[in-house]
This record gives C-alpha cells, structure tokens and sequence, in this order.
C-alpha cells in the first residue's frame, strides 16, 4: 500500500542514484506586470460607458416592472363619462381644473339648444283617430332644435302605409333619420325618430335586449353638427312592462353612451319612474336629469291628468339644463317634455371618472 498522504503526487524515482541534491532549482515564476495607469483609466471608462447603456436600455424597458397604466382592454366599454355635477337653479358651477384648450372642441355651441322628447303614440288618439299632421303643428309650435320621438310608425297599414319621420320631417321643416325596431305579420315597423334643426352627420339604431316574448326595443344615434360641433343625441323607448328588459336595456344604452366621445343627450319614454332601476343606474352612470330645473312632478302620462313621470331629457356634464316644462297634446296619449341647454365648454372639456 502507498503511503502517499491523498491529493499529493507520488515522488517518481525518489532516491535514483543519477539524482544529485546539489542540481539547479528552476527558476520562481515572476509576477507579471500590471498594467500601466492610462490602461486602467481606459479599462474604467469602458466599464462606465457600458453601465451607462445598461441603465437606459432597463429605463426604457420599465425597469423590469410593469407600466403603473394598465393595458387597454379593447373589448371593455370604458366608463360613462361625468362631469359629477348635478345642477339645481341655486347651485353655483363647481371649480374647474385648468386643462389645455386641445382637449376641448373646436367651438362652443352659439346658443342654448332647445330639445324635445314626445311620444306621438304613432300619431293617434286614444281612439285611434289619425291625426299626424296635429301632431307637426304642435311640434313646429313648440320650435325645437332637436326632437326625439317615441312609437313612430314606417309602412304600417293602421297608419296609412306612410313614412311618419318624413312626414313630420316635411311639416316641420327639419332633418330626420328612424330607427325602427318591431315587425308585426309583415307590417312595417314601429320605432323611434329624430329630427333636428342641424345637419345629421351619421346615425345608427342598436336594438336593446328583450325579455321574452316582448317587443323589440332600440336605442336611436344621430350625430349632429351643431354650429361646428358634433353632439349625439339618443332616443329610445324601453319595455313597457317587464322591469328585467328595462334594466337590462338601460345597462346597454349606458354601454353605447360610454364608448360615444361627444357630448351626449339621451331622451324617451323610459316607462319607469324616477326613482325606478332603469333611472337610478342611468344617474349613476353620469347622467343629469333636466327636471332638475323643472317645476312640479314632470308627469307625462296619462295625457289628459297626468299621474305618472316616464318621459325624460337626460345629459352628460357637457349641457347643463336651463328651463324645462311639460307640454300637452292634443293627440297623443302622452305629454312632451321640452327642455332648453347650455353647452357648457368648460365642463365638457375635462375627463372624470376612471
């Protein structure tokens, strides 16, 4: 057995006779030499210049972290824009940031505008007694800027097989687009319209959910140039019966409302009161009621002694209501609610909510 300690070497030929003690030693290896000063001067500054880039590639890149901004996701319909004010006849304007004028429109609207909502119960007396061009007078009398209509009739033989939106459009000497919703054993269908003062830039007509065996609702968009400005403005007419639809349907219109970047009107016959669900999510969502400045209950309905408030002129915080009153008809089984806006640049320019 070797006694070799582990790890070390054994001595090859140790104690060979040609081996002498007195041989020459090999030479202890040198240390090498350093390098001189100005080549670790230029050895640091590498060093530094690489450090340097290092640490603006992991500034760019967002230090490794993510974005504190979370992602858009485009398939979520952002909140419903607000300006969290709720205007009364004695309440001063809340304060306002300073914002850069880019975020605003091109121009203010020239004057308030005047709005009216109205159910023309398709232009018949409760007893079914045609008289749509009553119903133009009473329009043309009331000199809105912008109309909403509710229960309009298109080719629909009860009503002549006409085109009631044009037809009102005609006698009234305004713009018009329809949104018709039901179809009835080949019938034309019924829906709602919009006339406006102003040029109509685009629209279109989303239908809203249904509860079973109901009517088809929708939710009526003109894009109106007014003075320079493009506004949208909404009409519809939600479920006259099942309070499920009509939640449902405002849960939609706030959806649409929520992805429309212009100052927004909405406007209709709501079939529900103002402390119902529909209303209350519509509020919520950031929506001023214009009664705000009415005077009594704002009831609707029944025409002749109204008991019951389910028409409304509803707004974003870009308008903030001026006047607004009730007017009777001499046709329709429903009262109109006319309202007067300011447009109101300041409010509208700045983004709120989330």
């Amino acid at each position: 057995m070797s006694d070799d300690r582990p790890g070390e070497p054994a001595d090859e030929g140790a104690g060979t006779p040609d081996e002498s003690a007195d041989a020459p030693k090999p030479p202890l290896p040198r240390a090498a030499v350093g390098p001189s000063p100005v080549a670790q001067v230029a050895t640091a500054a590498v060093v530094v210049v690489v450090l340097v880039v290092l640490g603006v590639v992991f500034l760019v890149q967002g230090g490794g972290k993510k974005s504190a901004l979370p992602e858009q996701d485009i398939d979520t319909v952002p909140t419903a824009p607000s300006s969290g004010f709720q205007p009364s006849r004695a309440d001063p304007l809340p304060p306002l940031p300073s914002i850069p004028a880019s975020l605003c429109p091109k121009a203010p609207l020239k004057k308030p505008l005047t709005v009216l909502t109205f159910n023309i119960h398709h232009g018949a007396t409760k007893d079914e007694h045609l008289q749509l061009g009553r119903i133009g007078t009473e329009i043309k009398t009331w000199d809105p800027d912008i109309v909403l209509l509710q229960e309009v009739d298109q080719g629909r033989s009860r009503t002549g097989g006409i085109q009631q939106a044009e037809a009102l459009a005609k006698a009234t000497d305004l713009t018009w687009v329809y949104g018709g919703n039901q179809r009835s054993r080949g019938s034309g269908p019924i829906g709602n319209a919009i006339l406006s003062r102003f040029p109509v830039v685009e629209w279109h007509n989303t239908l809203l959910p249904i509860a079973s065996g109901r009517e088809q609702r929708g939710l009526l968009h003109a894009v109106i140039n007014v003075d320079g400005t493009e506004i949208s403005a909404y009409a519809t007419h939600f479920d006259h019966a099942s309070g499920v639809a009509r939640l449902a349907q405002a849960r939609t219109t706030i959806k649409v409302l929520a992805a429309d970047p212009r100052p927004k009107i909405l406007a209709g016959d709501l079939n529900t009161g103002p402390g119902g669900a529909p209303i209350r999510a519509l509020r919520s969502a950031g929506l001023g009621d214009a009664w705000a400045v009415g005077s009594g209950a704002g009831n609707t309905v029944p025409a002749r002694n109204p008991r019951n408030r389910i028409d409304y002129v509803l707004h974003d915080g870009w308008f903030t209501p001026l006047q607004a009153v009730v007017l009777a008809s001499g046709v329709s089984d429903h009262r109109a609610v006319w309202t007067r806006l300011e447009f109101r640049q300041e409010l509208g320019c700045f983004k709120v909510g989330g």
